[in-house]
């Protein structure tokens, strides 16, 4: 594991001119994608299916690890799979080309699957040349796509007589955009793509940024995402929204997904130290969320924003300020009762984003009072499906009454709110019990 200071060091820094490199990736990649056929499948054919079992996975890269079961056979056909092609056609989609043998029979079905992050797949019917054996499949825009993302893949094949031929996963293709001057730098913990017209010192101060938390999110949430989450950043709001195109929202200048495991910001050079210390962790925490328990976090929730905020460095103003006015003007809303406050509502203030700044104040008094342990044992309940107001007292041993309390009077509210309905305590050790992660990808 790279420790957080080793990033600053070039040896652990990735740094491309994405233009000038497409052509030389294009053909190092076809270099090597030439051997790896050879190297698994014995001169791109293979005649016995390959196990299901402990060591499968040795046979691959780290890479591979999070993506299940490659290269795999059922029946007794020989298979002949050239080596695949894939071509970007930003912002219009891609395409996937090889061509595919069975000496049992002619293909009748083809079809392939990518993925840009482990666990979410996208399957397409391909089109077959029976003659010649060539395999193609466009894929055109359905949904909405930036640039860069990662496109790994693989073929699904079947011949007349019924036998099936599953490829190794195909890695490294990426959404390319070759109309654009791109720069591109890489740690062992975030994928940074900047736009032209764009500051180079946004790249690094991106990297250290990702670097300084990088322990605060492994304690908080137990293990790290299962791929390298990817930050790109356009320098206009014209650029960006070409691969929004029909999805609408033109006021929109950030998108976060966990279909790509990456954000995407619309920044100016003035930004750079709030967008790399505060948005850049902000949407990772975001990306967390959606991979450890996405239904325990709606979208517009006080928990849910308040929760991302938390793992900002860099924050707009001070929050805690803003809560503790509020309180010493008993303004505070009522948090664990109903929905809350939502994200963006104005507060009796007259300023916007109280669910941000409230939530925010819950982590901080939660972690404050119980250590990042107790975040890591909440993600762990709200994960395995624990209503997020059971799992906050199994993690306390407190009420909601005596926790929301609690929480009130450290930022200096006198009391609990008067309409919160008393329940129950739970009858549980007032310690946090820590739960052991793995930290490896490969299960």
């Amino acid at each position: 594991m790279v420790t957080p200071e080793s990033y600053r060091n070039p040896a652990h820094q990735r740094r491309l001119i994405i233009p000038a490199l497409l052509a030389v990736w294009g053909l190092l990649f076809s270099v090597l994608l030439a051997v790896n056929l050879t190297a698994s499948a014995q001169g791109g054919i293979t005649t016995t299916p390959t196990p299901f079992g402990d060591d499968w996975y040795t046979q691959t890269t780290q890479w591979d690890l999070p993506y299940y079961l490659p290269g795999t056979s059922e029946g007794d056909a020989t298979w002949t799979v050239s080596e695949s092609e894939f071509e970007s056609y930003y912002p219009n989609g891609f395409s996937f080309s090889t061509v595919a043998t069975s000496d049992k029979g002619e293909i009748v079905q083809a079809s392939v699957i990518w993925s840009h992050v482990p666990g979410k797949l996208t399957r397409r019917d391909a089109e077959i040349d029976t003659r010649t054996g060539y395999v193609s499949m466009r894929w055109r825009p359905d949904e909405s796509l930036p640039p860069w993302v990662a496109v790994n893949f693989y073929w699904s094949f079947a011949d007349s007589q019924g036998n099936r031929y599953r490829t190794d996963w195909i890695l490294g293709n990426e959404y390319a955009d070759s109309g654009d001057k791109w720069e591109r730098i890489e740690s062992d913990d975030v994928i940074v793509y900047i736009q032209s017209g764009l500051s180079e010192e946004i790249l690094d101060l991106t990297v250290a940024a990702v670097a300084e938390q990088h322990e605060t999110f492994i304690a908080a949430w137990g293990e790290p995402l299962p791929y390298i989450p990817r930050v790109i950043l356009f320098s206009n709001q014209t650029d960006f929204q070409r691969w929004r195109d029909a999805f609408g929202g033109s006021s929109v200048i950030g998108q976060t997904s966990d279909d790509w495991g990456a954000t995407v910001q619309v920044i100016s050079d003035e930004d750079s130290h709030r967008l790399a210390y505060g948005t850049v962790l902000h949407e990772i925490g975001h990306l967390y969320q959606f991979h450890m328990a996405p239904d325990a976090f709606p979208a517009g929730s006080w928990f849910t924003e308040g929760n991302a905020t938390f793992f900002e460095l860099d924050q707009q103003y001070s929050y805690v300020r803003r809560v503790r006015n509020l309180a010493r003007h008993d303004e505070l809303p009522i948090l664990l009762e109903g929905d809350g406050p939502i994200s963006f509502e104005t507060g009796p203030d007259g300023q916007g984003r109280l669910g941000y700044d409230i939530g925010y104040t819950f982590f901080v008094w939660l972690t404050d009072t119980f250590g990042l342990e107790a975040h890591h044992q909440l993600i762990h309940e709200l994960a395995v499906g624990t209503p997020r107001n059971d799992a906050l007292q199994i993690v306390t041993g407190m009420s909601l009454v005596d926790m929301e309390t609690a929480w009130r009077e450290s930022f200096g509210a006198d009391g609990p709110p008067p309409t919160l309905i008393p329940t129950q305590p739970y009858r549980f050790p007032p310690t946090v019990t820590p739960f052991q992660y793995s930290t490896s990808t490969a299960q």
